[in-house]
């Protein structure tokens, strides 16, 4: 399949993207993928989507390359890589970090908005 975007180069990303119902789909080049910050070849779904939801010139948020969970020693780098953190105690230490990516990923809301778990009817 050609490129949608430069009609010349055969396309190597193919993305879906559903808003307001409204489904639109692009085939891109490697050239015209990187042009768009679309990673070619994510390491992790989590981690491809906080790559693409960072706009491009914005400053992002940096943390020091030392910066760890005193607890279980995560990084925020092994959280960047993995999507994931360690521990309860990482969302403190990482608080100034998450609180700068968390409105982008849910849509400039920082409370939760889902459902909750209920406690159990027997109470324990």
């Amino acid at each position: 399949m050609i490129c949608t975007s430069c009609k010349k180069a055969e396309a190597v990303v193919f993305i879906k993207q559903i808003v307001d119902n409204q489904v639109s789909e692009a085939a891109l080049c490697a050239d015209c993928a990187a042009k768009a910050h679309v990673p070619l070849n994510p390491v992790n779904p989590l981690s491809a989507l906080l790559q693409l939801l960072a706009k491009p010139g914005s400053p992002r948020p940096r943390a020091p390359t030392e910066a760890r969970c005193l607890c279980c020693g995560t990084s925020w780098a092994d959280f960047r890589a993995t999507g994931r953190l360690g521990c309860a105690r990482c969302y403190d230490r990482f608080s100034p970090l998450l609180r700068q990516l968390l409105p982008r990923i849910h849509g400039g809301a920082y409370a939760h908005r889902g459902k909750s778990s209920r406690p159990p009817a027997d109470g324990g």
